[in-house]
Formats: structure tokens, C-alpha cells, sequence
């Protein structure tokens, strides 16, 4: 029986029709990833799936215990708590169980009666029934695994940026129990690190699944069944992304060669019934009209074949006024970043004409900041920085701030050329998809894709020979993504980009500069040699400083202080382990049989608990010293 199943779906959002007659299921197995261009009906399809909301005409079945969980692209978290709180909400039953169990603890740990200890142990079977302390453990996995260390699960969700609210959604997700997952565009505010990390998380998961993606790579590594929306309608593919290219392929070239084999037995069959009235009159022969009429019923009965519909390619062409020098950039010993905070030091590298480089590294180490230092909107902190001569740069920012709401689509890019005609503005345009009425809307009501589709145009309008290009890919669908890999691959000038395409990245770019050991150094490592199963380090970052020269304070003081720090830190982490170690001891069944290895284990758990604070405080005491002295 499906989970959930769609029957016979009209669908449409005032004179746009989404979708029709559509018809879509999704059973206990199911691993799919939904595809279609940009405006298709996507999240519509989610939304409906969901009950969120009512289409217009047709049936919805949901089985009545399935429980549904949907990542949507705009979180909506309550800012009042911090990100453990946020968390935990997905999983109430944990919440009231460890209410239970600590309390049962403190009585224990009051009055170590017989009675006590047996309602600990029953509490502590419980909870580890429920799967209690594999959550704690799944908890700290997820959140760890989504660049969330331990040191900020007690801050308010209001500090966190729009991308960490993103991964926090997803965390809280993933952790709450659910029949089906939906996740629209889940890889968006991810780094690679992190990517191949769900790819491995969602492997793993025995519960069915639909993705929305434009992340080629990751629908290749995670679905086995591909769903798009085309034609107001659903077509199902099996096998990943790439087979489904290829099984698309063909399908459009049989429908073709079957329409045209039908075509030609329709217009013989034509032909055919226009001779036998033609006989008909000459020969006066009521025979020849009857047979007219009979090859008529059977015209009529063919179940005609659609041609299919071409796409409409777009071809994007970034075209130079002029030709920059042989050396765009040189970094010699530079540093940047912020002045309590250094990003990167002693970066030694070129770039020189015709390069086209991609920035790699995670999330927060400093990939949009150095975009910013070649855009020349930040200085370095030290080291020299040499631009090279005529160089003309396109810079474009992944939040689109160069656009102007107040403007419309046609006002964006006539302001660029103002002498010229409106005729040549409209059929600029519709190079990007932009047309009829579109041309008049304000910027302000575009959607992402069509901001990214008019940020592009704008850009290429200007005729750059040095491009900067902060996740170009974010908000485009996979064939405008396509169109302007194209047109990157044909520019003659120079390119420096950051993304988490994965796809785009290693067909664009030639070389590699990756953030690490607090530099940025050249790879020419495949990004999966780079990233995939790649062991997480101890993040401890946020209690080091980035550099200690310049400082009025003696730096062997400054250093044994961090020698302290980061020894205070291993040792927490030692105790949180063997904390786990000794939580874990009680999912196996055989204790509950000894009441005093329960009792033993209980008071092993309570010392290391106090031992934790104390280290806790330790280590505040350390970071509150530490920042006194800088």
C-alpha cells in the first residue's frame, strides 16, 4: 500500500496551469528525486502531497498513521530558543522520558533504597526501549556533522544566520520520527564536506524519501527512481539522474519516431478516405462512400502521439570588450580576514590569464570574504596583493544585492545600454527565459531562479574578462545550470568561483584552491579524493586565536594558555566519550539482572556528569583569561 498517492491532480495558480491529470504515488521503498524546470510545480507537488494545500481537482490519499516530514527552503524556527532546545522539540517523548529519568536519579542519589534503585533501573530500561540514549548519540552525529560543535547548542536560534537556520531545519528533521521524508533543495547552504555526509546519512536510512535537487551529483548518489514534471504531468524514470538523461533521451527520440510513423499512416489514411469520395462521386457508388465513412471511425479511434516538445535552449555567451594581462593576480605572503579574526596567512599563489579556479573549503572558513578581496571591497590584513593590468570584473553575488527592486526586469538591463532600442532589450531577454508580460515585473517580486536568471544577464551584458562568482548555481535549474556551464567552458577570460556543485565544479574548473591549515594551498585532487569519508577534526577554532603577532602580551604566555586550553578541551571530550560508553551500557538487557552493577553504574555516570562541569567551568575560566590577555 503507497504511503501517500495522487490521482487524477488539476491543478492551477490563477491563468498558470501547474499541473493536469496527474497522477503520482510513493510506496514503503520509495527513493525518489523530483526534476522540471524552474516554476514547474515543484514545491506545489510537495505542498499537495502534504495537505498544505487543496488542488483544485482530484484525490489525495495518505495513509492515516503515515507521519510526514517536509524541509522547506525557508525555515521556520522559534528564534526564542536556543538550537538543543529547537532540537529536542522533534522528539518530545525523549524530553519527558529524560525529565522522568533524572528525576528517578535524584531520588536515587537521595535515598539508595531497593525501591528507588529498582525505579531507576525500570526508568533507565524505558528510556533505553524508547531509543533514548540513541538519540543522544544520533543528536550529536547530526549537529556535529552539520558544523554545529557542542560549544554552541546553547546559543538562541535568533543568532544564527539565514543558511545556519537552513542545516538547523534539516538537523531537527532528520532526527524526528517520520514515514516519509520530503526535502526540498536540501544540499543549498551545505558545504561539500557536508553534502557527502547526507548523501552517507540518507544511504543508510531504511524509510523512503523524495528529493528536490539541482545538486546532479547527489540525486546520482542517493535516489533510484527519478520523477519529472513535464507536460502539466508526471514521467517516471528508474535509476539515478544520469540514467535518467540518457533514458529521456531515447524516450524522446521514440516519441518522435512514432509520431512521425503515425503522421504518415494518418495522412495516407486521409488520402485515403478523400480517393473513396472522390470515387464515390464519380461513380455515383454508395460502396465507396461507406467505406469513406468506416475509414473515417477508424482515423478517429487512433490514440494520437504528441510531438514532443523541444526545449528551448538558451545560449548564454559571455563576450570581452578587451583582453586582460597574463597575470590577473598575485598573493605574496598575504594575509586576510578580520582584525580579530585572520582567515588565511601566507598565501603564496598566482592567477593568471585564462585560469579558471575553484574556491573550495567549509562553510565559514572564508571562501565569499576572499571573493570580496579580488572584488577589491576588502584589504588585506598583510603580505602584498597585486592586480594585474585591464582587467575588467564581473562580479556576481550569490544574495543578488546589484539588482535593484525598485527597477523591472526590462529597466535592469535598458539602464545598461540607454540609447538603445526596446526591441533589442526584449529580445536580450528572452535569451533568459524572460518574455510577454514578465518583462514588466519588478525585481522585487522576482523568484530566486529569476533573479539569478536576470543577475546573469545583467552580468554578461557588461562584458567582463574577469569573472568572480559566488555559487552561480544557487537557484538555477539543471538546464540553465547546463546553459551556463556552456557558456563558462567557451569564455576567453579568467574565472575564480565558489560552489557547492560538485558537477559544475569539476567540469569548470582546472585547478583547485582549498582553505587548510589556516592557508589556502593548490590541489589538483578530485574533490572525492578530497572530501569523501573524510574524518571530522576537533573543532576547536573558536577558542584559538588566528594569529598572536602584534601583540603586547608576551606570546610563550599566550601560547602555554592554548597548550592549556586545547589539553582541557581533549579531556573533555575523553569524559563525554566515556560518558556515552557508560549511558550505552544500560540498552543491553542483561544488566537490569545485576541491581548492583546498575547501582555501580549509576554512581560511575553521576561522578563523570560532575566532572564534566567542572570541566566545563575549567575551560571557561581558561577562554575568559585567554581573551583577557588579548
Amino acid at each position: 500500500m503507497s504511503i501517500v498517492s495522487l490521482s487524477n491532480i488539476y491543478h492551477s495558480f490563477g491563468a498558470e496551469k501547474l499541473f493536469q491529470a496527474l497522477s503520482f504515488s510513493i510506496e514503503h521503498n520509495s527513493r525518489i528525486g523530483l526534476v522540471g524546470k524552474n516554476g514547474s510545480g515543484k514545491t506545489t507537488l510537495f505542498n499537495i502531497l502534504t495537505q498544505n494545500l487543496i488542488p483544485d481537482k482530484g484525490n489525495v490519499h495518505k495513509s492515516k498513521t503515515a507521519k510526514i516530514s517536509y524541509l522547506t527552503q525557508e525555515p521556520e524556527l522559534d528564534d526564542s530558543l536556543t538550537l538543543k532546545e529547537c532540537v529536542l522539540q522533534s522528539r518530545p517523548d525523549h524530553i519527558e522520558l529524560s525529565e522522568q529519568l533524572r528525576k528517578a536519579e535524584l531520588k536515587l542519589a537521595e535515598d539508595d533504597s531497593q525501591k528507588n534503585l529498582d525505579h531507576y533501573a525500570q526508568m533507565q530500561q524505558r528510556f533505553e526501549l524508547a531509543g533514548g540514549y540513541h538519540f543522544n548519540t544520533e543528536m550529536k552525529l547530526v549537529l556535529t556533522s552539520l558544523n554545529f560543535p557542542q560549544d554552541v547548542w546553547n546559543q538562541k536560534i535568533r543568532n544564527f544566520s539565514g543558511g545556519e537556520k537552513t542545516r538547523i531545519q534539516l538537523a531537527t528533521i532528520l532526527l524526528q520520527p517520520f514515514d516519509l521524508l520530503l526535502l526540498d533543495e536540501p544540499t543549498n547552504h551545505l558545504d561539500i564536506e557536508m553534502i557527502y555526509w547526507l548523501e552517507k546519512y540518507l544511504s543508510s536510512l531504511n524509510k523512503p524519501y523524495l528529493i528536490i535537487s539541482h545538486d546532479r551529483h547527489f540525486l546520482d548518489n542517493t535516489v533510484t527512481k527519478i520523477a519529472e514534471i513535464r507536460n502539466y504531468s508526471i514521467d517516471l524514470y528508474s535509476g539515478n539522474y544520469s540514467q535518467y538523461r540518457e533514458q529521456l533521451q531515447l524516450r524522446l527520440e521514440l516519441q518522435e519516431k512514432t509520431f512521425r510513423k503515425q503522421q504518415k499512416k494518418i495522412d495516407r489514411m486521409e488520402k485515403q478516405i478523400d480517393q473513396y469520395r472522390i470515387w464515390g462521386r464519380a461513380r455515383d457508388s454508395e460502396k465507396m462512400f461507406v467505406r469513406a465513412k468506416e475509414l473515417e471511425k477508424r482515423l478517429e479511434k487512433i490514440e494520437r502521439t504528441d510531438l514532443p516538445k523541444k526545449e528551448k535552449k538558451i545560449k548564454l555567451n559571455f563576450e570581452t570588450e578587451k583582453r586582460s594581462g597574463n597575470d590577473v593576480y598575485t598573493f605574496d605572503d598575504m594575509s586576510f580576514g578580520f582584525p580579530d579574526n585572520t582567515l588565511a596567512s601566507n598565501v603564496n599563489l598566482r592567477i593568471f590569464y585564462q585560469n579558471k579556479i575553484a574556491i573550495l573549503g567549509t562553510n565559514g572558513c572564508g571562501k565569499t570574504t576572499f571573493l570580496k578581496l579580488l572584488n577589491e571591497e576588502i584589504l588585506p590584513i598583510s603580505g602584498k596583493v597585486k592586480k594585474g593590468a585591464s582587467l575588467d570584473i564581473g562580479y556576481y553575488d550569490q544574495m543578488h544585492l546589484e539588482l535593484d527592486d525598485s527597477l523591472t526586469v526590462m529597466q535592469t538591463i535598458w539602464q545598461l545600454v540607454p540609447n538603445t532600442p526596446k526591441g533589442y532589450v526584449f529580445s536580450y531577454l528572452a535569451k533568459y527565459g524572460f518574455t510577454g508580460d514578465e518583462v514588466e515585473k519588478q525585481v522585487s517580486v522576482l523568484s530566486g531562479g529569476e533573479k539569478a536568471r536576470l543577475y546573469l544577464a545583467k552580468l554578461i551584458h557588461e562584458k567582463p574578462n574577469f569573472l568572480i562568482l559566488d555559487e552561480p548555481t544557487n537557484h538555477l535549474d539543471i538546464n540553465m545550470i547546463s546553459y551556463l556551464e556552456n557558456a563558462l567552458l567557451e569564455f576567453d577570460g579568467t574565472i575564480v568561483f565558489v560552489s557547492h556543485d560538485r558537477y559544475f565544479i569539476e567540469k569548470i574548473a582546472k585547478k583547485k584552491w582549498i582553505f587548510t591549515s589556516g592557508t589556502i594551498k593548490e590541489t589538483s585532487q578530485k574533490l572525492d579524493d578530497l572530501f569523501f569519508q573524510k574524518e571530522k577534526k576537533k573543532k576547536t577554532e573558536n577558542s584559538k586565536p588566528k594569529s598572536t603577532e602584534n601583540r603586547k602580551t608576551n606570546p610563550f604566555v599566550l601560547k602555554k594558555l592554548l597548550t592549556t586550553i586545547d589539553q582541557t578541551l581533549a579531556f573533555l571530550d575523553s569524559k563525554t566519550e566515556k560518558l556515552d560508553l557508560c549511558e550505552l551500557e544500560f540498552s543491553k538487557q542483561e544488566i537490569y539482572n545485576d541491581r548492583q552493577k546498575v547501582k555501580s553504574l549509576t554512581g560511575n555516570i553521576k561522578r563523570i556528569k560532575e566532572e564534566i562541569e567542572d570541566l566545563k567551568k575549567e575551560l571557561d575560566e581558561l577562554e575568559n583569561e585567554y581573551l583577557e590577555l588579548l
